[in-house]
């Protein structure tokens, strides 16, 4: 079995994403820096408010019900939650400590990691969670146990 987990943040890709968001604010034409597209990790792609998760994809959404803003990630590419930008959190403006509701339409195990509290929790194949109140919104990283 091998346990994925995100790399560490790389400095040349962050300030290529930086160069690349100026590039386009100066662009004639450019309305602001507002028209540079968000960089997601690979695997992840951004779902409308509460759109139903596709099948083998890890969903991810911030609030109860599968509702509000939400993530799909493709099984076996760990993230680091805190890469991804979340609005309307109540502890931040990224998903780190803000996903309430899971579905997992994968074939692998999930692997839900809360950071402060040093805990891996495994959300199963093709299984949902509705956060329990003492794990609701703690989760930092998701990671993947590949057979």
């Amino acid at each position: 079995m091998t346990i994925r987990f995100p790399r560490p943040k790389r400095l040349a890709r962050a300030a290529a994403s930086a160069i690349a968001a100026v590039a386009v604010a100066l662009l004639p034409g450019s309305a602001s820096a507002n028209a540079a597209a968000t960089y997601l990790p690979p695997g992840v792609v951004e779902l409308q408010d509460s759109e139903p998760c596709p099948p083998a994809t890890l969903c991810l959404y911030r609030d109860y019900s599968n509702r509000g803003p939400a993530y799909g990630i493709g099984a076996g590419h760990p993230v680091d939650l805190h890469e991804l930008p979340m609005s309307g959190g109540v502890h931040g403006s990224s998903a780190a400590n803000e996903v309430s509701s899971w579905v997992n339409h994968t074939d692998h195990l999930a692997l839900l990691i809360d950071t402060d509290s040093d805990t891996l929790r495994p959300l199963f194949p093709r299984q949902s969670l509705q956060e329990p109140p003492q794990t609701n919104d703690t989760v930092d990283i998701v990671g993947w146990a590949l057979a």
